[in-house]
This record gives C-alpha cells, sequence and structure tokens, in this order.
C-alpha cells in the first residue's frame, strides 16, 4: 500500500516537472519569437518561464534528493571504519537537513500568507502561487528523506547516492 502511493508521488511529481519544463521552455521560445522576429515583445513570457523555474527547481530537488544526486562531502564519512558511527554520522546529517526543510516549510507558509494581497506584475497572478513552491517543495524534500529509509532496497541508510556502487 505505502509502496503504491510513493509510486504515485513519484509519477506525479515526474509529471509535473516535465510539464514545468516544456512549460518554461514554450514561454521562453514564444517571447524570444515575439520578440527578435515580431518585434513586439510579450509582457507575460519571462514572467512564466521564471515562475515555472522556481517551480521546477524544487519539486525537482526533492526528486534528485531521493535519487542522491545532490552533490555530498563523503571525506569524513567514508574515513569512518565503524558501520554504527558511520550511521549514526549519516543520521546526524539527516537531522540536520530535516530541521531545515522544516524551517523552509514553515517560512514558505508565512511567506504564502503575506502573498495573498499581492500580484505578479505581468499575469496578475497572487503571489502565494510562486511562494506556494517553497512548502511544496520543502515538504516533498521531506517526504523524499524519510521515504528513502522504507523504500531504499539496500543496507546503506539515507537516500541512495548513484556512487555507491564504485569501488
Amino acid at each position: 500500500m505505502l509502496g503504491k502511493i510513493d509510486n504515485a508521488i513519484l509519477l506525479v511529481t515526474r509529471s509535473a516537472v516535465v510539464l514545468l519544463l516544456a512549460a518554461m521552455f514554450g514561454a521562453t521560445l514564444a517571447g524570444v519569437f515575439f520578440r527578435y522576429v515580431l518585434n513586439d515583445a510579450l509582457a507575460w513570457s519571462e514572467e512564466v518561464a521564471r515562475y515555472c523555474m522556481v517551480w521546477l527547481s524544487l519539486l525537482g530537488g526533492g526528486l534528485v534528493f531521493r535519487g542522491g544526486g545532490h552533490i555530498a562531502v563523503d571525506l569524513l564519512v567514508s574515513r569512518i571504519g565503524s558501520r554504527t558511527l558511520r550511521t549514526a554520522v549519516i543520521r546526524l546529517a539527516q537531522a540536520i537537513v530535516a530541521v531545515v526543510l522544516v524551517v523552509l516549510l514553515w517560512q514558505g507558509f508565512e511567506l504564502m500568507g503575506r502573498g495573498k494581497y499581492m500580484t505578479t506584475a505581468a499575469l496578475s497572478l497572487p503571489m502565494y502561487i510562486p511562494y506556494a513552491a517553497l512548502p511544496v517543495g520543502g515538504l516533498l524534500m521531506l517526504y523524499h528523506l524519510i521515504a528513502a529509509e522504507f523504500f531504499t532496497r539496500d543496507d546503506n541508510p539515507g537516500p541512495r547516492s548513484r556512487f555507491d556502487d564504485a569501488p
């Protein structure tokens, strides 16, 4: 049951990232075409591309985190001989990341609350829509931090790195 929910979350997030990337590309392409070919700039294309990039970065950050693709400095961890101590250091790092993500959630909700009285310049959308990327992205990253513990098949704690199998 939890595996199906996890797969659904991953599918929805990946689909959203693909759609956001396509929208960002389309808005940028339309902006360039209208500005330089038709000599009539679109007022909204840059704003759409910018807010798509914000959402894309935060949603994609969770996916990259889940796959272990974020940069990691494992100089200290790789030199720890004791498996128990190495696991404890990894767990401490994960706890610090979790605290930072909770702060991101909290501050993101605060910013969303302030953004409901503002609008974007070109599209006149409420600013809480672009600001919502912070708590949504933070929540997804926190979810992936926790889910990596339950859905990782090997005995390495934390999100899987693509370098885990390197000699």
